[in-house]
């Protein structure tokens, strides 16, 4: 059981069922250690106590006293009770409860108190003695709990039983509830922090708290303050370096043009080597600047239809246009053209990135397979890009990193392809941009497979 709030709940509501189950248990020891005999007794003292007061009733006053104390009886206590002599004639000229009659013949055969069981309540009579030692009998009805309980029918705890139950389960349900709902929105926020949303707080709600939680809340909305600050300024700081960086470069190819013009000829492989560099520099800040465009952004612009078939069948032919000069090839299968929406230009930067990189990676003599497929059976209808190559792969460590800006595997080896670790990373920007996500695996022949998922709008067999 992993979850917070289903341990909470439980909890509270297992002790709850376990305290009423032992008040239970304690009274049914209690009437079983006494036995029925004990009850009935108990019972019959109390309504002795009524039939004295009955007979000293009519005694005094005669029949009208009785039948306005029975009547008071009636009214306070939920008892219909009539005072019968030793013929059952009965004294207060009312009508007794049914089957009176009856149970005052066995009281006066027996001499005991006698309960019966009715529809309504209790039926109990008990034999009273006047100031002449004459015998009568004062039977009662008892309709009301106090009085009733003590021969009460099991059936009735079993409903008390479930009602305490059921009203402790939407206690804790509500207590349960309570306890964990700030917890979840700062699992909720805490994820979204994770996919890079760095507005995403627990809310105003931990604010009006002022307990452990709501201090938690504070706390988390404070870190988040800051990341978000911290990340918003190094963002910045890489913009503003990669646009100051733009005039010294164009200024060093101005300068370079003027020095091929007056340099000897002996100078030449040199200022080959200054241009290249450079053009690798200019190359570095275009991607820097690229990223954190991506990084800012909140949504595409201009995003229109994107036809992923042509999209990836011009990448496709672009990367087999480079590959074959290294005996490598590149070759796309669409099994069908799906139609997404975004910005072209971008998901065709995202989507060259990894032919790329896998071009540069895969073994002499194989090709890197390039494939789109779409699944509208999916649960948003998704188009499937998948880039696998025949490389050596990625440790399986590194995985989940090689998306992340200037993440190296290894720094000799990318030095040689002459990466410095933005390609992936900006693929993941934009593709994360367009609503889609983007995630490496190893092939178990060997090679890494990268696959790219997108909405789609549509998808037909190509």
């Amino acid at each position: 059981m992993r979850s917070l709030f289903l341990k909470i709940f439980l909890c509270f509501w297992l002790a709850t069922i376990l305290l009423a189950a032992e008040f239970v248990a304690f009274d049914q020891w209690n009437r079983h250690e006494h036995g029925p005999s004990h009850r009935r007794a108990v019972l019959g003292n109390i309504v002795s106590l009524y039939g004295d007061r009955a007979l000293q009733k009519w005694e005094r006053g005669g029949s009208a006293a009785l039948r306005a104390y029975c009547e008071r009886l009636r009214q306070t206590a939920e008892m219909h009770a009539v005072l019968l002599d030793e013929h059952g004639t009965e004294l207060a000229e009312q009508t007794p409860p049914a089957g009176a009659a009856e149970l005052a013949a066995r009281v006066r055969a027996t001499g005991e108190v006698q309960v019966e069981h009715t529809a309504t309540g209790l039926l109990v009579g008990a034999r009273v003695s006047g100031a002449n030692e004459q015998p009568y009998v004062f039977v009662t009805e008892i309709t009301r709990s106090p009085l009733r309980d003590v021969f009460a029918n099991p059936t009735t705890w079993m409903w008390r039983l479930a009602a305490v139950i059921v009203t402790g389960g939407i206690v804790c349900y509500g207590l349960a509830r309570y306890l964990t709902a700030p917890i979840r929105r700062l699992r909720a926020a805490a994820g979204q922090l994770a996919r890079g949303d760095l507005t995403a707080r627990a809310g105003a709600r931990a604010g009006r708290r002022r307990d452990e939680i709501g201090d938690l809340g504070r706390d988390f909305d404070f870190m988040a303050e800051r990341v978000e600050a911290l990340v918003a300024a190094e963002r910045r700081l890489l913009r503003d370096i990669s646009h100051e960086l733009r005039s010294p470069l164009a200024r060093l190819n101005v300068a370079l043009g003027l020095a091929r013009q007056n340099a000897a000829p002996a100078a030449g492989p040199a200022l080959d080597r200054i241009e290249r560099e450079a053009e690798r520099l200019n190359e570095l800040i275009g991607q820097l600047l690229t990223l954190t465009r991506l990084e800012s952004a909140a949504q595409t612009s201009d995003a229109t239809e994107v036809q992923l078939g042509e999209l990836v069948a011009e990448v496709a032919a672009d990367g087999e246009f480079e590959a074959a000069t290294r005996n490598r090839h590149v070759r796309a299968l669409c099994a069908h053209d799906c139609v997404t929406r975004g910005t072209a230009a971008l998901l065709r930067s995202a989507l060259e990135n990894v032919v790329r990189n896998a071009v540069q990676h895969t073994a002499d003599g194989t090709e890197v397979n390039v494939t789109l497929r779409g699944e509208p059976a999916a649960a948003p209808a998704t188009a499937v890009i998948e880039v696998r190559d025949h490389g050596p792969g990625v440790p399986e460590a590194a995985l989940q990193n090689i998306f992340r800006p200037f993440y190296r595997i290894a720094d000799a080896r990318d030095r040689k392809t002459g990466g410095v670790g933005l390609g992936l990373a900006i693929t993941e920007r934009a593709i994360r941009l367009h609503g889609g996500t983007v995630r490496a695996a190893n092939a178990p022949d060997g090679g890494l497979i990268v696959r790219i998922e997108l909405p789609c709008l549509r998808a037909t067999p190509a």
